[in-house]
């Protein structure tokens, strides 16, 4: 603790990338629901420190096989895994590039690779410092600051010698807006202009109790999108709205499938939804926004719907979480 980053050797750093993680398989769903509903970080209520058992229950008993089927749409599972270890192997191979001796691991939240056996990881390596880099662009307390704080207990408790360094941001890193920029070109065909299209920018949803304790989340979301519209040149025909709302809370909104009815009644024909929030390609873009939304918005008379593909191993977007790394040792 206080220790001058700049000052440590790369062979000393962990780089493990958060997330929250999903089943592989249908079988898995269940226990990552009730895993999900049962953190008290994430999904709080009225005498949720007695319920949250109860409630997280009643989720996977209301939403499970609602869930397996959504995940059957895209494959029988969540890709988020292979994918996650994709930008792990990128990043490390990028870094490896610029001369950096650094290694990348992983871990989730929910599903495996648990805190726990991320800890593991880095005990049996031997390394003395842990840098946390996030797959959540933009911070809040029921992302980052989850990951963040379910990775320290499990070190707090099997491997209390480690210290973690500072968690970088990159929501307005130059490289980051790069790679959005060029996803939502990448939805055009030849001959076709983006002024046509409307951009829906749609983020995961947060419930508001986080909103007024404070949490940047959505200042962060707008931020980014206005610097991607300044790199368009874009000041109208668009929208932010947020979607995966679940549970009794309030949320914030606009709703993305409100907006989706809204710009129908107003006569948009083309739609491009922006799935601003998401660095991989899992349910709640494949299936939510790609098969639902779609769906929706094609019953409503949009005639033509697109979604731009997650970042992924995007090279600026891998260049982008390479920076924050070194800006955080460099030496």
């Amino acid at each position: 603790m206080g220790c001058d980053p700049k000052s440590i050797d790369d062979h000393q750093v962990m780089v493990v990338l958060l997330n929250m993680g999903g089943p592989q398989n249908t079988q898995e769903v269940a226990g990552f629901l009730k895993r999900l509903f049962s953190d008290r970080l994430i999904i709080r209520f009225p005498l949720s420190f007695l319920l949250q058992p109860v409630f997280a229950n009643l989720m996977v008993f209301f939403r499970g096989k609602d869930s397996e089927r959504r995940y059957g749409l895209i494959g029988g599972g969540s890709p988020i895994l292979p994918s996650t270890l994709n930008q792990a192997q990128a990043l490390e191979q990028e870094l490896n590039k610029r001369g950096r001796d650094l290694a990348v691991v992983i871990c989730f939240n929910y599903s495996p690779p648990f805190p726990e056996q991320t800890v593991a990881e880095i005990k049996k390596s031997g390394k003395t410092h842990v840098l946390p880099l996030s797959l959540y662009p933009h911070y809040s307390k029921a992302t980052t600051g989850s990951s963040l704080y379910h990775l320290k207990k499990a070190a707090e408790k099997d491997c209390p010698e480690v210290t973690f360094l500072e968690t970088p941001s990159y929501h307005l890193a130059d490289p980051y807006i790069e790679a959005l920029v060029e996803r939502i070109h990448q939805q055009l065909k030849p001959h076709e202009v983006l002024e046509d299209f409307y951009l829906l920018f749609t983020a995961h949803g947060l419930p508001l109790y986080f909103l007024m304790e404070g949490d940047p989340y959505p200042f962060e979301i707008n931020q980014t999108v206005v610097k991607i519209l300044d790199r368009l040149g874009r000041t109208d025909e668009w929208a932010i709205s947020y979607q995966s709302a679940v549970g009794p809370m309030r949320w914030l909104e606009p709703t993305t499938k409100t907006m989706i009815h809204a710009l129908a009644t107003r006569g948009v024909k083309k739609l491009i939804a922006v799935p601003i929030s998401f660095v991989t390609d899992h349910i709640e873009t494949l299936c939510e926004i790609d098969m639902e939304y779609r769906a929706l918005a094609e019953g409503l008379g949009i005639e033509d719907f697109r979604m731009s593909r997650a970042l992924e191993c995007h090279p600026a977007f891998i260049e982008a979480l390479a920076d924050c790394v070194e800006g955080l040792l460099k030496h």
